[in-house]
């Protein structure tokens, strides 16, 4: 493809040519599977998770609930033979009282050393993948078999889930979001206020019997949440669309440009249609759609080129919908597992000549509220995140990494060499073809002895990159896909919607004038920011 892709670089600025070549390459990514609907889900008859495996076992065989019930996570190749399974034991961690890896051995191989290992992405680029991801990829905790995801991107971190928790969010005032002015700047509504000296959640985002509250908005939610950080954060919270919308001061730096964004789109809807100043309804639904379809651009032409290593994809919604591959999206397991990219997570982040670590970039709104969004985004923009790899994984993130490889083993994953023949990729006949790393092949080779013995998760991080791709060939072709059908199938890009009736025609300029999160970020800070997912 790296041809295909240095063609279309050469020949973007002729439109016929571009366009052509660009449907092609997308066309070719969306085709790397089977389209769906998937003969396999983790859908079980059992219900109650049983001694052995926490989360339930999965089904055998095709059955209707697993070709219907997308509250179910999809999965691209059937359960696993027992006998595989069986040779990766979920034994105590660290351990090595057998010939087979386990979980400890297994979750050592992520571990970052003295150093992080550097790539071509920004912080900005890693806050932007958790924040994206965190809407659609959404694991159900009290079954993760089971998924919380709208199986759509729809901007949820800002509108919520549902329509209930979209109407809290909203000011009822010319169709925009609720916000508030700090030291200038326009910032999300407060989750809570003090109350008697006592921080609590405010009644219009609390459940009562007149409507349900924000979801996460329970008191043992919030401690679930924030019971590990100190209790003068909760101040500062946030109310967002989704839980965990106050996770890092990054996640609330690009929610808020999309807020932003979108109480900016009211304005200019309300000053171009006269007649809609007094429709709060259609001012809010209007720019909701028009935001949307920004983020979708964006995703395509900032994200996915980033990630590819070069501009050669462009938002293009007038052909999918001819492709075999445009079905339901149905966000599948697999897509869920291979997205934890916490390589990225930096050591810290330096904001106007301060460092500030994990515990002080994360659940700390004031940090942003004192520095400021330009600086936050700019200081993102200009240090550079981890590589997404094996051995590079900050030691208080490895609780996750175990849980991803045991969640794999769970469901019974099929071999990283299956998911290449899924996928139509060349089968790796020896560890030399998945990394050059001396070192780590030696670990490799010793936990699994053969190739064909590792796992899908462990693989897709192990394996080398190719060209300037930011992670190797599998995960690569697979996150195109992903993102992709889950893109283009997307009913807000549908040709009997995407048009001017419905986002008007002020709606499909500025989708079209958006091409970076830095044009993004330009509209809604005060002065030039650089906002750029790459070094």
């Amino acid at each position: 493809m790296s041809i295909l892709e240095n063609i279309l670089k050469v020949v973007n600025n002729v439109p016929i040519l571009g366009s052509g070549l660009n449907r092609y390459l997308t066309n070719q990514a969306c085709n790397k599977t089977d389209p769906r609907p998937r003969a396999f889900s983790l859908w079980s008859h059992v219900k109650k998770p049983t001694p052995l495996e926490e989360q339930g076992p999965v089904g055998e065989y095709t059955t209707w609930p697993m070709l219907a019930d997308r509250t179910y996570s999809a999965r691209h190749l059937p359960p696993a033979t027992q006998s595989y399974i069986d040779g990766l034991p979920a034994d105590a961690p660290y351990s090595n009282d057998s010939d087979t890896p386990s979980l400890g051995d297994v979750t050592a191989l992520f571990q970052r050393g003295t150093t992080m290992t550097e790539d071509r992405s920004s912080i900005l680029f890693m806050f932007f993948a958790q924040w994206f991801t965190d809407s659609i990829l959404r694991v159900d905790p009290t079954d993760r078999r089971k998924n919380t995801s709208t199986h759509n991107i729809d901007l949820n971190q800002i509108y919520g889930r549902s329509e209930e928790s979209a109407r809290l969010l909203r000011s009822n005032q010319g169709g925009k979001l609720t916000s508030q002015m700090i030291n200038g700047e326009e910032y999300l509504d407060y989750l809570g206020e003090i109350v008697d000296g006592t921080w609590r959640v405010k009644e219009r985002y609390t459940e009562t019997e007149e409507h349900p509250g924000l979801p996460y908005a329970k008191p043992e939610m919030i401690e679930t949440l924030f019971g590990k950080w100190p209790v003068e954060r909760r101040e500062k919270l946030y109310a967002t669309g989704l839980e965990r919308g106050n996770s890092s001061v990054g996640y609330v730096v690009i929610s808020t440009l999309f807020m932003r964004e979108h109480n900016r789109i009211c304005d200019e809807l309300a000053e171009r249609n006269p007649s809609w100043r007094e429709d709060d309804e259609r001012l809010f639904q209007t720019a909701r759609m028009i935001n949307t379809g920004i983020l979708l651009k964006l995703v395509v032409e900032d994200y996915i080129n980033h990630i590819v290593g070069a501009k050669v994809f462009s938002f293009d919604t007038g052909f999918a919908e001819k492709k075999d591959w445009y079905r339901t999206p149905w966000i599948a397991l697999e897509f869920d597992l291979l997205y934890r990219w916490h390589g990225l997570i930096p050591d810290k982040i330096v904001v106007n000549g301060t460092d500030y670590d994990h515990k002080q970039y994360r659940v700390n709104n004031a940090l942003l509220e004192t520095v400021g969004l330009a600086a936050i985004v700019d200081a993102s923009s200009t240090q550079p995140a981890g590589k997404i790899s094996l051995q590079n994984v900050p030691k208080f993130m490895l609780g996750a990494e175990y849980a991803n490889i045991k969640m794999g083993r769970d469901f019974r994953l099929r071999s990283f060499n299956e998911y290449r023949t899924r996928f139509k990729e060349d089968v790796l006949t020896s560890f030399d073809q998945l990394t050059d790393d001396r070192e780590l092949r030696n670990k490799l080779k010793d936990l699994y002895g053969d190739i064909d013995n590792v796992e899908f998760v462990i693989g897709l991080f192990a394996e080398k990159p190719s060209g300037n791709k930011l992670f190797g060939e599998l995960m690569t072709t697979m996150v195109a896909y992903d993102a992709f059908t889950q893109i283009y199938t997307n009913p807000l890009l549908s040709q009997n919607v995407y048009h001017a009736k419905t986002l008007t025609s002020y709606g499909l300029d500025v989708i079209d004038a958006t091409n970076t999160v830095e044009d993004l970020a330009n509209r809604n800070i005060d002065g030039t920011v650089r906002a750029g997912f790459g070094l």
